[in-house]
């Protein structure tokens, strides 16, 4: 009929079907997405034409979804000739003739779109695995020292432009020398995995911890002044103090660690007046407390006030 001419422009498929589920017409996109000819899908059931994994749509052999009342519309993978992939159907009442009911089906193929998807989801987990990789540390599981720095630039900005102060802290693992002088480079290991693990869960989700290099770890605790900065280096001093390390030579015993803390709490007017400076100039007033607190006897935590 000419008034399904209009079809034949359409980007997607468009299937007509009459009362016994025979195709009256098809597209040419409706018969390439299948495998087959327009000419010769006429007259055919489309269960001869095409398989989809929905028992109850109008469309296949037993179905009967989608004749009567407002548009059916469903997303199933689909079998066809030499064909298969994934197509969004909407079958609909589609009154043609004066005594006859026919069914207008309407197939978008998203087999491409879907492949496309799956392609940039893979991409995209591939990037974020690698940028993973770059900037943890591989043994504590902690972000490293390229991390820290790119983090502590930003962290720095932001406090900024909120106005706020900023924590820096050092921690020290005490004596981690005599660790692996004594029980091995393999229990040593065991210590940083303690510890590191010990101070991410002494701090808020805000906050930030990596592994500067050796026995050292970084904290960063945005938003918190000097008070609140000397209660989270007792609560990571306290909690290191009272984990348990594995002993790696005897099973049935643990070793204890202790560790020593340097730390500053950086006003916003300092910090403004010096955002020109790195990472480093900020961090050498923590490592002068930090000294401090390894000279007083380890084990304590040193902080002070850059305002």
């Amino acid at each position: 009929m000419d008034a399904y001419q209009i079809f034949n422009e359409f980007l997607d498929g468009v299937f007509i079907f009459n009362e016994s589920k025979e195709v009256v017409y098809c597209n040419e996109i409706g018969a390439t997405i299948f495998g087959t000819r327009p000419k010769r899908a006429i007259g055919k059931k489309a269960f001869e034409i095409f398989k989809i994994q929905n028992d109850s749509l109008f469309c296949t052999e037993n179905g009967a979804e989608g004749k009567e009342g407002p548009s059916h519309y469903v997303e199933v993978p689909y079998q066809g000739k030499d064909t298969q992939g994934l197509v969004q159907i909407m079958v609909r009442p589609c009154p043609i003739y004066p005594n006859e009911q026919h069914w207008l089906c309407y197939f978008h193929n998203v087999t491409e779109e879907q492949s496309l998807s799956s392609k940039y989801r893979v991409e995209a987990e591939e990037k974020a695995k690698a940028h993973n990789l770059a900037t943890t540390d591989a043994m504590t599981g902690l972000r490293n020292f390229r991390s820290f720095t790119l983090q502590i630039a930003d962290e720095m900005k932001i406090s900024v432009s909120e106005k706020e102060s900023l924590g820096l802290v050092i921690v020290d693992v005490d004596k981690f020398k005599k660790f692996n002088d004594t029980y091995g480079h393999q229990q040593g290991d065991e210590v940083l995995k303690v510890v590191a693990t010990t101070l991410r869960d002494s701090v808020r989700k805000a906050d930030f911890v990596a592994r500067y290099g050796g026995e050292e770890f970084v904290v960063i605790l945005p938003k918190t002044n000097l008070e609140g900065i000397k209660m989270v280096c007792e609560k990571m001093r306290s909690n290191i103090e009272a984990a348990k390390v594995k002993n790696l030579a005897d099973p049935s015993g643990t070793l204890s660690v202790t560790a020593s803390f340097g730390a500053v709490c950086i006003g916003y007017d300092f910090l403004k007046s010096n955002l020109d400076k790195d990472y480093k100039f900020f961090l050498e007033y923590s490592d002068k407390n930090l000294y401090q607190a390894k000279e007083g006897g380890r084990n304590q935590s040193v902080v002070s006030n850059l305002e």
